[in-house]
């Protein structure tokens, strides 16, 4: 009976400890971003980045300026123009067919075609819907506010 209960422990300290630690790291890159400028993000959330089929890079994810931002705990970094952003994607399953149980994730697609996927909390996706529909109505009425000669 003791083994049993020491080998579930052994597990939960194996699979919960690593991702609170992440987290906790996580965290500190966002506070440590904030503290630099922190009127320079619109918002700033836990991410990682999906390379490759399992492979996922910790990080933070924000919204600068005219630019998304991530930002790796281990110091890889991608930034995506917003003006280069073709379409924006958000769900459950990664473009892999890999389905996620209790993360979103958000995937945009560049001008060139080239995909980038960022696997998020479900409060984070929402907060990045919110901001990216909001900024994709701005930019739809930008564009028809323009006016063309001869038309």
């Amino acid at each position: 009976m003791w083994i049993a209960l020491a080998a579930v422990a052994a597990l939960s300290l194996i699979t919960v400890l690593p991702r609170a630690l992440l987290r906790r790291a996580q965290d500190g890159l966002a506070q440590r971003l904030l503290k630099e400028d922190a009127r320079r993000y619109k918002l700033l959330t836990r991410g990682e980045l999906a390379a490759g089929n399992h492979r996922r890079v910790p990080g933070v994810l924000g919204l600068a300026g005219d630019a998304l931002e991530f930002r790796s705990l281990f110091g890889e970094e991608e930034i995506l123009p917003t003006a280069s952003i073709q379409k924006i994607v958000t769900g459950r399953r990664l473009s892999s067919g890999r389905q996620l149980i209790r993360l979103e994730v958000l995937r945009l697609t560049r001008a060139d075609g080239e995909e980038l996927e960022f696997v998020l909390t479900p409060a984070s996706a929402s907060a990045w819907r919110s901001h990216l529909g909001l900024w994709a109505v701005a930019e739809r009425k930008a564009a028809m506010d323009l006016v063309s000669p001869g038309r």
